[in-house]
C-alpha cells in the first residue's frame, strides 16, 4: 500500500488496509463525511495546482475541504492507488433554478470500471451524493439525499445524464461524456470557476457536508443543519463567523 492511501486512511478513519469494490458504498461515505464542500480558496485566490501531491497536502496534511476538481481529483488518485481502473470525465452541471447550463464543462467526476459494469463515482457535487457508485447501466441508487441514475441521452454538453430525484421528481444534475480527460483539466476546471464571471463560486462563501445524521448547509449570512427526515435548525451568522463554524463543525 502506498503512503498516499495509509495517509487517506488514516485521514478519514478506514481501518482495513484495502478497498474493494463491495466496500465502495462505505468507503465514499467515509469521504464524504471527512470533506466538505467549500470554496475558501476561490474567494482567497489561493494559486495552486491541482495535482496528487498537492491534493495530499490539502486534504491530508492540512485542513481543507474544497470543491469537485480537488475532492474527485483526490478521490480519483485514492481509488487509482487502490487498484481500480478510473477515469476522470468532465462535465456541466445543470442550473435547475435558472434553468439553463452552468459554466461549461466545470465538473469533474470519475469513471469506474469494476467487473460488473461501469459507473461513475463523485464525491464532489455538493450535498447532491449517492454515496456508492451510480451504473451508466441505467440502474437507480438510492441515498438519505434521494434517488440517482445514469441516462444515455444526447444534450449540446454531453452523451449521457446524470439524473436525481429528490423528492420532486427526475431533474438533470449534470451531463457529461465518457471521453477521458487528462488530470491536468483539473487546473483548468480550477482556473474557470475561480475567475469567470458567470462561476457561481467565486461569489461569496460556501460549505455543505453531508453527516450519518444528515446534511449542514452554510453561507456567510446562515447556518442550517438538517437531521434525517426533520426540519432544518437554521441560525444567523456573522461573515466573520464563517471560518470559526467551519473549522468547528464541517473540518
Amino acid at each position: 500500500m502506498s503512503d498516499f492511501l495509509k495517509d487517506c486512511f488514516k485521514k478519514i478513519g478506514w481501518e482495513k488496509d484495502h478497498v474493494s469494490f463491495e466496500d465502495l458504498p462505505l468507503f465514499l461515505k467515509a469521504m464524504a463525511y471527512r470533506y466538505p464542500f467549500e470554496n475558501r480558496a476561490v474567494l482567497a485566490k489561493e494559486n495552486y495546482k491541482v495535482t496528487k501531491e498537492e491534493l495530499w497536502r490539502r486534504l491530508i496534511k492540512e485542513q481543507h475541504g474544497g470543491l469537485c476538481y480537488d475532492l474527485n481529483g483526490f478521490l480519483y488518485y485514492v481509488l487509482r492507488d487502490a487498484g481500480f481502473h478510473v477515469k476522470l470525465i468532465r462535465g456541466t452541471v445543470y442550473a435547475g433554478k435558472q434553468e439553463e447550463w452552468a459554466l461549461e464543462g466545470t465538473h469533474a467526476a470519475v469513471w469506474l470500471s469494476a467487473e460488473k459494469g461501469d459507473y461513475i463515482v463523485d464525491i464532489g457535487f455538493g450535498i447532491n451524493l449517492a454515496l456508492e457508485p451510480i451504473p451508466l447501466s441505467g440502474e437507480t441508487v438510492q441515498s438519505p439525499v434521494g434517488a440517482f441514475r445514469i441516462k444515455e441521452k444526447a444534450t449540446e454538453k454531453g452523451t449521457h445524464l446524470l439524473l436525481m430525484d429528490k423528492g420532486e421528481g427526475w431533474q438533470i444534475g449534470y451531463a457529461f461524456t465518457l471521453e477521458e480527460r487528462d488530470p491536468g483539466d483539473l487546473d483548468d476546471m480550477k482556473d474557470l470557476i475561480h475567475s469567470h464571471e458567470k462561476s457561481p463560486f467565486n461569489k461569496s462563501l460556501l460549505a455543505s457536508k453531508l453527516t450519518p445524521n444528515g446534511r449542514m448547509v452554510m453561507s456567510d449570512r446562515h447556518f442550517t443543519i438538517h437531521e434525517n427526515g426533520g426540519e432544518g435548525q437554521k441560525s444567523d451568522i456573522a461573515p466573520s463567523e464563517f471560518e470559526e463554524k467551519l473549522n468547528t463543525y464541517f473540518l
